[in-house]
């Protein structure tokens, strides 16, 4: 969906932070957008790159945190598809590996019951990161000069029932597995969250 996209975005350090789930109609939309601009007439300026910031790291980052929200599974199409272009090596296995142990955290549609304004109002991607922390790699860098961590380290959630702590989560082990067999030799996928 364009939501875990827009996660992917935010989680893999290309945008700027907490903007993934802004609604559509609301002002503050508007106003990510021209604060984005700005800053990338200041990335040029700061000869900041997106091979600075897509790394192998940043790419497993956006994989556990895919997984705590219970992102699509279209997910690894785009992830893979980013990387192969900016030549990262990275694989379907990859995101067994990285994320199917990771807990649920968000109660979000079609996992949960929440939309996905609800959870901006909770406090939106930050909060998840910031519930991730511990297994994030923190020498990453985002668009704004700063790792993800960084960014998030002062996230705060607005309400429990819709994001869930790391200790308490919406449900276990909740990431996308990757499952292969007589069927799908070369490996398919599923949402255990769904």
């Amino acid at each position: 969906t364009a939501s875990t996209m827009a996660c992917m975005v935010e989680s893999i350090g290309m945008t700027l932070s907490g903007g993934a789930a802004i609604p559509a109609a609301d002002s503050r939309r508007k106003v990510l957008s021209h604060m984005v601009g700005a800053r990338i007439v200041e990335m040029v300026h700061e000869d900041l790159k997106m091979s600075d910031i897509l790394t192998r790291k940043a790419f497993e980052n956006a994989i556990k945190v895919n997984a705590a929200i219970g992102g699509s599974t279209n997910f690894i199409i785009h992830l893979l598809a980013i990387a192969g272009r900016i030549g990262v090596d990275l694989e379907l296995d990859d995101f067994d590996k990285l994320g199917s142990d990771i807990p649920l955290l968000v109660n979000l549609m079609p996992s949960g019951k929440y939309l996905m304004e609800d959870f901006y109002y909770a406090g939106g991607l930050p909060v998840v990161i910031k519930e991730l922390s511990h297994l994030l790699h923190k020498d990453t860098v985002s668009v704004n000069g700063q790792s993800l961590i960084e960014n998030s380290k002062d996230a705060e959630c607005f309400n429990r029932d819709v994001i869930a702590t790391y200790e308490k989560p919406v449900q276990e082990k909740a990431g996308i597995t990757v499952v292969k067999g007589n069927i799908c030799e070369e490996g398919a996928v599923i949402k255990p969250s769904a």
